[in-house]
């Protein structure tokens, strides 16, 4: 999963207009398997095997965006209200961050950006890899932030990462 991300987050930033981000680090995930086909393989078989499984990129659905949106509020509810134990828990148990480093994430975004206000629901969605990924955005007092989050399947977060909105960077002096 790990591997996906570096994959998936660059991607989804330029879809999302160029969210500049800080990563709230995970724990370390099984290897991903190789984006490249060995040569070897015949090229008929990831073509017969693709309608039998999630779409590896495009829009993802409406209940897909929810669904993900209200699991990444749920975490961010969490760390706002400084239950940063009660946010873990909506991460994939396989891939979620220890407390502390949620904590200490959360404390540099507010430090920066100041009490958060209000948090928005993801309006649209990405499927990347067979993860749903969505931007939350986020109003604090000095600034609109946008929330990244990528979902698996299962409906639990895999990555939750924080930066300054498209909007909001240009109009920073």
């Amino acid at each position: 999963m790990k591997q996906a991300i570096t994959f998936i987050l660059p991607a989804m930033l330029l879809a999302f207009s160029g969210v500049q981000a800080q990563m709230v680090p995970a724990q370390q995930s099984p290897p991903q398997q190789p984006q490249q086909m060995p040569q070897q393989q015949p090229q008929p078989e990831p073509q017969q095997q693709q309608p039998q499984t999630m779409p590896q990129s495009g829009p993802a659905s409406a209940e897909q965006t929810t669904s993900c949106g209200n699991v990444a509020n749920k975490a961010i509810t969490a760390m706002n209200q400084g239950d940063f134990k009660g946010a873990t828990k909506s991460f994939d148990p396989e891939h979620k961050p220890d407390s502390d480093k949620l904590q200490q994430a959360w404390g540099s975004l507010t430090k920066q950006y100041g009490n958060a206000k209000s948090v928005g629901g993801a309006a649209k969605g990405q499927m990347m890899q067979g993860y749903t990924v969505v931007l939350v955005p986020m109003q604090f007092d000095k600034g609109q932030v946008g929330a990244e989050a990528a979902c698996s399947a299962n409906g639990q977060l895999e990555m939750l990462r924080f930066g300054l909105m498209p909007n909001a960077a240009a109009s920073k002096t």
